[in-house]
């Protein structure tokens, strides 16, 4: 839980807070990181940090991670956008979608291109929803930070 100093008073219709210096509220004093997350409207592609004062590093809020509002005064938190960045035979390409295509790895692979050639897409370090597998024509995975593709010609088609 990341819980502030001491509890204190809240606004008149809730507990306050700030992200990106855009103020919001909330009717309860313990939120989740994804609550705080609808409540300001963001989107899959950005990242919350609690904004510590006094340049210490700010603090990554997870989904999961409880928050207390009950501090006196206003929460203040500021976002980031992800940076994700993925491995495609060893060669680093910056993705900003959720997912990605088996056909879209293959365009990044370079491989040479062979009339009756098939590929073999093997992947590793990804999210929890696809740790690890193999891709085949048409399909698509969830992508992370530093998850890395492995393409090869089958010299089948």
């Amino acid at each position: 839980m990341i819980q502030f100093n001491t509890p204190g008073p809240h606004g008149p219709k809730g507990y306050r807070f700030k992200v990106d210096g855009q103020h919001f509220e909330s009717k309860n004093q313990f939120v989740s990181g994804l609550e705080l997350r609808q409540l300001a409207g963001l989107t899959a592609e950005t990242e919350l940090y609690v904004d510590v004062p006094h340049g210490w590093q700010d603090h990554f809020v997870s989904c999961d991670d409880q928050v207390d509002l009950g501090n006196p005064g206003t929460e203040k938190f500021v976002t980031l956008l992800k940076k994700t960045v993925i491995f495609v035979n060893g060669t680093p390409y910056e993705y900003k979608k959720e997912k990605v295509t088996y056909e879209k790895i293959v365009e990044l692979a370079h491989v040479p291109a062979q009339a009756a050639a098939g590929y073999i897409v093997k992947y590793s370090n990804g999210p929890s929803q696809n740790p690890s597998g193999l891709m085949s024509p048409g399909t698509e995975v969830y992508v992370c930070n530093k998850m890395d593709f492995n393409v090869r010609s089958t010299h089948q088609s």
